[in-house]
């Protein structure tokens, strides 16, 4: 049995105890019910989850079902419609119900109740973003998010780039984990200040104040603690190292290099440079110490070669290696 379809099973049973559950229901929904009840045992079973926590859900008997909604049921590729028409009241206690042993339904809610809302930052930019609950999320350059505030969930969708989120205290009761996903896994926030970033085979997280659990996408989960950081894949976490309290420096437009090598120097610097960098490999393990706006890159690069022994070599505008100076 996939975990796909069990899923699957407990959302159409959840939406047919809504229908079930109105003062109106006719026969005929009743009929349309024990059919698709015979249909599966995979159905039976979702049914008798619903029903072994049934006593909380008299809230639902003024949901007011609409003929639109019924015959949405029948038809699965608009059930997320019917559910829209049964109400959110009444698919948001049905969750409720069922997440704590199914936590994809705080998704499947989340989903359906929130109002995403897409934000981005070009190149060499950076931006902050208040978000409803008074917390504070601010992207890196070149950075995207999808943020969505729902019924069970206060969820952050990671695209692309890095972010810092300050977290606010949720207002709702009972109150909404707040999250972030990326494709490695999820974050979930424990009244904390920490960082994200999504890199080509891992996801950073550098955690600054509180604690951030890591759940990977089929590893086990682990909380890192206020001052660690730890990388991780969609089955790993590796072994957590000390948070570098220079590395959200970037909110405030400011790079810190501290004894930090050249070439991983420059190769962050490069996110907010239209063009490329590069630096030659004789000269790649020079160390470098300072703080840098990077609101203007070739200004930094000057200073750069003012500092150490090298010297900028432009093949364009845009082209530019740090070589060793003669």
């Amino acid at each position: 049995m996939s975990h796909n379809a069990e899923l699957t099973a407990l959302q159409q049973a959840a939406e047919w105890f809504a229908v079930l559950r109105d003062d109106q229901v006719r026969e005929h929904d009743r009929h349309a019910w024990q059919t698709w009840f015979n249909a599966s045992p995979l159905h039976q079973t979702a049914w008798q989850e619903v029903e072994a926590i049934n006593s909380p859900f008299h809230q639902l008997s003024d949901i007011a079902i609409k003929p639109a909604a019924l015959n949405a049921l029948n038809r699965p590729t608009s059930r997320r419609q019917a559910l829209k028409l049964l109400g959110f009241a009444g698919t948001a206690l049905i969750s409720g119900m069922l997440l704590k042993r199914y936590s994809p339904w705080q998704d499947w809610a989340t989903t359906l109740t929130a109002s995403a809302e897409t934000h981005s930052t070009m190149l060499g930019k950076t931006g902050m973003l208040p978000l409803a609950d008074g917390g504070k999320l601010w992207l890196n350059t070149h950075s995207q998010v999808k943020v969505e505030y729902g019924m069970t969930l206060r969820r952050i969708r990671l695209i692309a780039g890095e972010i810092l989120l300050q977290s606010g205290k949720d207002t709702d009761q009972p109150s909404r984990p707040l999250v972030v996903d990326t494709p490695h896994g999820r974050l979930t926030a424990l009244g904390t200040r920490f960082s994200v970033q999504q890199q080509a085979q891992h996801t950073l997280l550098a955690v600054y104040d509180g604690q951030v659990a890591i759940s990977p996408k089929q590893g086990k989960s682990f909380i890192i603690v206020a001052g660690w950081q730890a990388r991780f894949d969609a089955s790993h976490i590796e072994h957590p190292q000390p948070a570098s309290l220079a590395r959200e420096a970037w909110t405030r437009g400011t790079l810190i290099a501290d004894n930090r090598r050249l070439d991983d120097f420059i190769a962050e610097l490069g996110n907010y440079f239209p063009g490329k960098l590069s630096v030659a490999p004789e000269i790649a393990h020079l160390r470098l110490m300072g703080a840098y706006p990077f609101s203007n890159v070739p200004l930094v690069l000057d200073e750069i070669a003012n500092t150490l022994p090298l010297k900028l070599q432009h093949s364009t505008s845009n082209t530019i290696e740090l070589v060793p100076r003669p």
